[in-house]
């Protein structure tokens, strides 16, 4: 009866792989990898999931069906290389291969969230092989960036939603005030934008790591899904938001994942070099991460008095700008972010 159970659970996973993989080739035109090669990948992987228990099978079931929009927990399985092809592989690079990026080469860098038992875990004899616990990484300024730090963390506690509508109450524009009762202070406050409107209050972030989204299977954050007040390009937008970004804290700065269906883009002091002179405004695509704010170059820029060429008006060193959807900017048609439909302030706490 348990075996049974357990040859189900492997056989709706691979039902759902199936699933995915014809839903991928009628959006995209790749070229398929050797059939030889997919077949040791299928061979395997399945060897892989077999031998898992009934528990974190499950777990990897309801990763996969809901694509992430329901928190699963972590699958550990012992850390070892892999064959494939002739190269040594993680199980957490077989496993995202097969059950969310199929383009996925073998260079490619994983991250993993900083929900997951994986991150910061660089030594450990087992590792999460959960392939909705990680992003791919994007190019540019986190080359010179280790995906994963040394650093301890913290356990994720998840905080209730608040709909637009219905914000927590405003926290002005004091940045790392402390909160009542001893608790610790928010180190973000989040401001929703439609162009040059600003919609609902500021919401602080207490928890390491805030959910942004406007329609989410089982969200909890900061729901974009009631309220609002734009026409008909504004709302058309704001339904493109799906699960949204996660913004989490990490020792190193502020990272942005961006887990809905299309890109994000994104400004932070800390991504421009001092010497710029054009606006560096950078996509984050579906699946991947970016880390928008570094805790080392905003100190050096702040000490320093550094302010971007490009930059007119008031400045501030710690607040990123995230377009949902739309770019602006000098290689875009909106100039500025207040001609983008749906956008975030993010105001950071400067005290880490």
């Amino acid at each position: 009866m348990f075996r049974s159970k357990r040859s189900g659970l492997v056989r709706r996973l691979w039902r759902s792989r199936s699933r995915r993989g014809r839903e991928d080739d009628s959006r995209t035109v790749t070229c398929c990898l050797h059939s030889g090669l997919e077949e040791e990948l299928k061979s395997l992987a399945y060897a892989l999931l077999k031998r898992l228990k009934e528990k974190p099978l499950d777990a990897l079931l309801k990763a996969v069906e809901t694509k992430g929009g329901i928190p699963s927990e972590c699958v550990m399985v012992p850390r070892a290389d892999l064959r494939l092809g002739g190269h040594h592989v993680s199980p957490q690079y077989l496993l995202c291969k097969l059950f969310r990026w199929s383009d996925l080469q073998l260079s490619a860098r994983l991250k993993a969230l900083c929900h997951c038992q994986s991150f910061g875990a660089v030594d450990s004899a087992k590792v999460c092989c959960n392939p909705y616990h990680y992003s791919r990484l994007c190019g540019g300024i986190n080359g010179t960036i280790k995906p994963v730090s040394h650093f301890p963390t913290q356990p994720l506690t998840l905080s209730p939603v608040f709909p637009l509508s219905l914000p927590p109450s405003d926290t002005g524009t004091s940045l790392g005030s402390s909160t009542s009762g001893g608790h610790r202070s928010h180190w973000c406050s989040v401001a929703y934008w439609e162009q040059r409107t600003r919609v609902g209050r500021l919401y602080p972030a207490h928890e390491p790591s805030l959910s942004i989204f406007y329609d989410l299977p089982q969200g909890t954050g900061l729901c974009l899904g009631h309220g609002g007040s734009g026409g008909s390009c504004v709302q058309q937008i704001r339904s493109k938001i799906g699960y949204g970004i996660v913004l989490s804290r990490e020792p190193d700065g502020v990272w942005v994942y961006n887990r809905s269906q299309h890109p994000v883009f994104v400004h932070s002091p800390t991504l421009d070099l001092p010497s710029t002179r054009g606006l560096s405004v950078k996509r984050v695509m579906p699946g991947y991460s970016l880390k928008v704010f570094d805790y080392e170059r905003s100190s050096w820029i702040v000490e320093r008095g550094v302010k971007p060429e490009c930059q007119e008006g008031p400045w501030d060193p710690h607040s990123v700008r995230i377009s949902f959807a739309k770019g602006w900017g000098p290689c875009y048609s909106r100039q500025f972010i207040t001609s983008c439909p749906c956008w975030l302030e993010v105001l950071l706490n400067n005290h880490r």
